[in-house]
């Protein structure tokens, strides 16, 4: 593909239940994002179940078509180079084979499938038609995760020896909103471990190896929420707590905690140590958000990056015990070829997703891979199964990827 601006539509794009639209992700991030975008992408239809909310949306954000069917929309456009599937998983596998069986590039929320064999089906297809796609793991075009993963690449730390991520947040314990219930829906995400994807995403692209082996608890910590409407709690039958014991490659080991039940968490902290030196993944103090700006998107705060390389020359020339090398290590900076986009506060969730968008039309332009591909999502679908498996059997299980193909 040329230069030319690359024709999207938005699938999901609805303005529902709060008046800028924060509990709709499309028009919190992908729509806003893509207007950022302006030379790169042409944002050409935003589409929802109804036409009153499509209209809305359109209107809002200066949009030219709007639809209520993605197969009509499918058909009246053809001339679409890329479809935005950001609607509830339960549709994931309907939108996305529509667009890919109408030859469109497809960006798609996670996870990919509700199971394991819808995904292997999407990236079949993708691959069969030769077309280009990305998962909606935005974090792993954060700055300072792309750097972590060149650090580590080139080499910084040496041998990949053991890791470890945290990721503790609120979102399955604070009062939620009648109109939010679908979410705490186990049949709503598929796998139970779902929501822990993001970070086993991280865990891939940083440590660029396979997880080959799980040990794994989850469970339903907090069943049950107030309902901020006043009407009946809010009830959970969705895994809000996910355990790991990880093995990367042949010889990486380490731990992985996904907790949505954290008043007042501490968000992301990913720290992985080597042969040579260490680096450390942390969230920043989160910024204070006024609720009456309007602003859909609150900032969360940017990921710092740490690290620290050791000196063996230094070290046997003056010994010193273990316990005085903790917490030796210092911010380190991260190159501006990591920052893709401008004009979008980094800390907000639009600009990674933004930061994706410029990705992926890379991807397009080149008839390049873009990662976290539907194959890179895929394996995480394997590591799900492998997950499942571990909790229900109680032991360690290998990953099977020996349907990913070539």
């Amino acid at each position: 593909m040329s230069n030319k601006r690359i024709k999207v539509a938005v699938v999901g794009a609805g303005f529902s239940n709060s008046p800028d639209g924060r509990e709709r992700w499309a028009v919190r991030t992908h729509v806003p994002a893509l207007k950022a975008l302006p030379e790169i992408y042409d944002l050409a239809a935003v589409c929802t179940t109804r036409m009153e909310t499509a209209t809305a949306a359109a209107r809002h954000f200066e949009v030219p078509h709007a639809f209520d069917s993605v197969e009509r929309m499918l058909k009246e456009m053809p001339d679409l180079d890329a479809v935005c599937v950001s609607v509830r998983p339960t549709l994931h596998h309907q939108v996305v084979t529509a667009a890919l069986r109408a030859g469109k590039h497809v960006y798609c929320e996670q996870p990919l499938g509700l199971n394991t064999g819808e995904a292997q089906e999407m990236y079949e297809l993708a691959r069969k038609n030769n077309l280009r796609t990305v998962l909606g793991h935005q974090s792993h075009y954060e700055p300072a995760t792309l750097q972590m993963a060149e650090l580590v690449r080139g080499g910084y730390i040496g041998e990949p020896l053991a890791f470890n991520h945290a990721y503790f947040v609120a979102n399955q314990i604070v009062p939620r909103p009648s109109h939010r219930q679908w979410v705490f829906d186990a049949k709503s995400g598929g796998h139970p471990g779902f929501r822990s994807g993001h970070s086993l995403d991280r865990i891939n692209q940083v440590i660029g190896r396979d997880v080959t082996e799980i040990c794994a608890d989850m469970a339903v910590q907090v069943p049950v929420r107030a309902n901020v409407d006043g009407g009946d709690p809010i009830r959970s039958t969705q895994v809000d707590n996910t355990n790991y014991l990880l093995r990367v490659g042949d010889t990486v080991m380490g731990t992985m905690q996904t907790c949505f039940t954290a008043w007042f968490g501490t968000g992301n902290r990913f720290e992985i140590y080597g042969s040579e030196g260490m680096l450390m993944l942390t969230t920043d103090a989160s910024p204070a958000w006024d609720k009456n700006t309007g602003l859909g998107d609150p900032s969360r705060g940017e990921l710092k990056l740490y690290g620290a390389r050791a000196n063996l020359k230094d070290i046997l020339e003056n010994p010193v015990p273990p316990e005085r090398l903790q917490r030796q290590f210092k911010e380190l900076p991260v190159d501006a070829k990591h920052h893709y986009v401008e004009g979008i506060e980094r800390g907000r969730a639009t600009y990674l997703v933004a930061q994706m968008w410029y990705a992926f039309a890379e991807a397009i332009r080149n008839g390049t891979e873009c990662a976290p591909s539907f194959r890179d999502k895929l394996k995480i679908h394997y590591i799900w199964d492998a997950a499942e498996q571990s909790v229900r059997e109680k032991r360690w299980v290998k990953v099977d990827y020996s349907k990913l193909g070539a």
